[in-house]
């Protein structure tokens, strides 16, 4: 993101660079048939038009998961089904949210302390994508609560426990626990789903109903080129529709701490089951002209490029970082400089061409004139006149070296906005940028709705009911700890038909929009999603193999 040079995605990459030191839910049926919820402080929002509310989207008539729990496992209309309690008791309570039962816990210390209730272990696949999730109800005090999923191998031993979100129950209504997603660790055999309460007082009471462990295959059905578009929607090389779900990776654009991906990294990307990664570049880098060229750097970009489309997955180049001036600091701008951008997207476009599984993002956040975001003109940056090079300037660029790829087009206003004069040309799309929150999390943050994409994504649904859109960047910068945000900047994408891609993957673990929980080690350990993250693994369930 964004904001006047030195605002919003300015402050988010200093701090990679070291530089500085609602009752609303938004419910989202994935195709995993997991509930991902977003909860925010406040009233129920009155709907943006002109998209009205978002509902719960469909399941992908082709995809299947596996429902792990089944009978009264996950329903409880007869018994506890099974499940066990630690620091708990475990009955089964005629007040249900469906059917004719609940698993009903209460502390079994006379201290309260914590609680938590796990199901059945079940079969399990190593590398497999597992969502669980609950509906849930407080009987006494509203307390924090967390789903939890447990791998288990073939000697009975917990290898690997990933917690959820933390989110608060209701004495009034049943409402979903945060939905917690994880890659099962290599040598899994089991599975088994916590409902978690890590404070409890002295005879609390909660109740737990629609439990559900989702299985799908880990990996994304390969992407089939050359892509292109019709009317709003890209389609793949089979004239078939396309929905672009992935990630940004973070850190090639130069001027940062990332370290640059790896192939096993990449690797843990289509594990994942992303089937589009946004690669941000740095023009400096590139261009032989400027003071920070870097003589390998094409062939940086070549090795990251292949891991991506080798892996059947679509590679995004965006122009992310500009050199303004005569070897000066290059970093983000208002828009891309001419001629540094032409000649970058010269050699760029003649080098990737014929790689139908790369696709062209002009220029990120563009934050000038529509005339100027259009056709170029002049523009002020670090407090030098510069020379903009306009997006029908840069799309004829592209065409000009005979490149028929996909192009994306960032919208006005940081991509915040969509344009009302397009780019003349074909096989467009445009990019949608979207944050609530850009550079702290509340309380600090005092934006209205802060959990709400709706907000930021409205003005998008009349343009994209004419054109392509993808929601090429959206986060929540709360250092991997909150996930509601991201929960539903997907759902509202997805109830449009647009794609989406979640700010960031940048190797690390310690940045605010951080997606991760770990980074790869020697033993070949997965990566698993932090808070932030899990949205996104559910969600790329919907790109799962056939």
């Amino acid at each position: 993101m964004f904001s006047n040079v030195s605002g919003g995605f300015r402050r988010r990459l200093e701090e990679r660079a070291g530089v500085v030191g609602v009752a609303l839910i938004v419910t989202v049926v994935v195709a995993v048939g997991a509930i991902i919820a977003t909860r925010s402080s406040g009233p129920p929002p009155t709907p943006a038009p002109p998209g009205g509310p978002i509902k719960a989207l469909p399941v992908v008539a082709s995809i299947s998961p596996v429902q792990r729990l089944r009978g009264d496992a996950a329903t409880f209309n007869h018994s506890t089904g099974g499940w066990t309690g630690s620091g708990a008791a475990l009955v089964t309570s005629t007040t249900a949210d469906h059917g004719a039962g609940s698993l009903a816990m209460s502390a079994s210390s006379p201290l309260g302390g914590s609680m938590t209730a796990w199901s059945p272990v079940e079969p399990a696949n190593q590398l497999d994508r597992y969502v669980g999730t609950a509906n849930i109800r407080a009987v006494t005090a509203v307390r924090g609560v967390r789903a939890k999923l447990r791998f288990i191998d073939s000697a009975g031993t917990v290898t690997d426990t990933e917690p959820g979100e933390a989110l608060p129950d209701s004495t009034s209504a049943w409402t979903p626990v945060a939905a917690v997603a994880a890659i099962a660790p290599k040598g899994t055999v089991q599975v088994q789903l916590g409902i978690s309460f890590p404070t409890v007082g002295v005879g609390a009471r909660h109740l737990v109903d629609d439990a559900s462990i989702a299985q799908t295959p880990g990996g994304s059905a390969p992407v089939v080129g050359p892509l292109r578009t019709r009317g709003n929607q890209i389609l793949d090389g089979r004239g078939r529709p396309l929905i672009l779900r992935g990630l940004q990776r973070f850190g090639l654009e130069g001027g940062t701490k990332t370290p640059l991906p790896t192939n096993a990294e990449i690797g843990q990307l289509k594990l994942w089951g992303a089937n589009e990664v946004r690669i941000s570049l740095g023009e400096q880098k590139w261009l032989t002209t400027s003071c920070q060229y870097e003589r390998d750097y094409p062939q940086v970009v070549d090795r990251v490029v292949h891991w991506v489309t080798s892996r059947g997955m679509v590679a995004l180049l965006n122009l992310h970082f500009a050199d303004i001036g005569d070897c000066g600091t290059p970093g983000l701008t208002p828009m891309a400089d001419s001629p540094g951008a032409i000649t970058f997207w010269q050699e760029v476009a003649s080098r990737y061409k014929s790689n139908p599984l790369v696709a062209f993002d002009l220029f990120n956040e563009p934050n000038v004139p529509e005339q100027t975001w259009l056709f170029g003109g002049d523009f002020t940056a670090n407090g030098q006149d510069v020379t903009a090079a306009g997006m029908q300037q840069l799309y004829q660029t592209v065409r000009g070296t005979g490149a028929k790829n996909l192009v994306v087009v960032s919208g006005i206003g940081q991509a915040e906005t969509p344009p009302s004069d397009l780019v003349d040309g074909v096989n467009i799309a445009y990019g949608a940028h979207a944050y609530q929150c850009s550079t702290v999390a509340p309380p600090q943050c005092t934006t209205p709705k802060p959990y709400d994409a709706s907000v930021p994504l409205h003005r998008w649904v009349s343009f994209g009911k004419r054109n392509p859109v993808v929601v090429t960047e959206f986060g929540f910068p709360d250092i991997g700890v909150d996930g509601r945000y991201n929960a539903s900047a997907i759902a509202y994408a997805e109830a449009h038909g647009w794609g989406w891609s979640g700010f960031a993957w940048d190797g690390g673990t310690d940045g605010r929009f951080d997606l991760v929980q770990n980074t790869p080690a020697s033993d070949g350990t997965t990566i698993e999603p932090n808070a932030g993250g899990m949205p996104l693994l559910a969600g790329f369930a919907l790109n799962r193999p056939a």
